[in-house]
C-alpha cells in the first residue's frame, strides 16, 4: 500500500521548487528569533526536517548568520512602497498589522517600536535538492 504523506502548502511550494530543478541545489532562508540572547538553534525547522525526515529533500548546505529580518523588511517596504516619505505613524500601523497578522505562529520576532527598528534574527540558509524517495519508503 502507498503512503502519501500530508504536507503543508509551505512544504508542497518547497518540494515543487527542488523538483523543478531535480540534481540542482535551490537556497531556502529560514529566520528565527533570538531567544533570550542564546546561541543558533539547533537543526531545522519543523518545516524543513519533515521534508528531512521524509526523504524528499537532502541538504546540501547549511549556514547560521545574525542579520535584520529580512522577512519584516519586505513586508515593509511592500507596505510603505506608495509612500514618498513613509513616517512614524505609518510604521506604527504596518508594525499593528504585523503583529496581528503572524499572532499565533510560534517562534516569530517583533520589529521594535522605533522606526524601522527591524528585529536581529538567526537567518538559517539552507541548500537543498530533492531526492527521488526509494519504493521500501513509500510502501508500508
Amino acid at each position: 500500500m502507498v503512503c502519501i504523506p500530508t504536507l503543508s502548502l509551505k512544504q508542497l511550494a518547497i518540494l515543487r521548487l527542488a523538483k523543478k530543478y531535480p540534481g540542482k541545489t535551490i537556497q531556502l532562508y529560514c529566520e528565527l528569533p533570538i531567544i533570550n540572547y542564546g546561541g543558533p538553534p539547533a537543526g531545522y525547522t519543523a518545516l524543513i526536517q519533515k521534508l528531512i525526515d521524509l526523504d524528499l529533500i537532502e541538504v546540501q548546505s547549511k549556514q547560521m548568520r545574525c542579520d535584520f529580518s529580512r522577512f519584516q523588511k519586505k513586508s515593509w517596504a511592500k507596505f510603505s512602497g506608495d509612500l514618498a516619505y513613509p513616517s512614524t505613524l505609518v510604521w506604527e500601523i504596518w508594525r499593528d498589522k504585523f503583529i496581528a497578522r503572524l499572532k499565533g505562529s510560534e517562534r516569530v520576532a517583533i520589529p521594535g517600536e522605533e522606526f524601522e527598528d527591524f528585529s536581529y534574527v538567526w537567518i538559517q540558509e539552507i541548500g537543498v535538492q530533492a531526492i527521488q524517495p526509494c519504493e521500501d519508503s513509500i510502501l508500508q
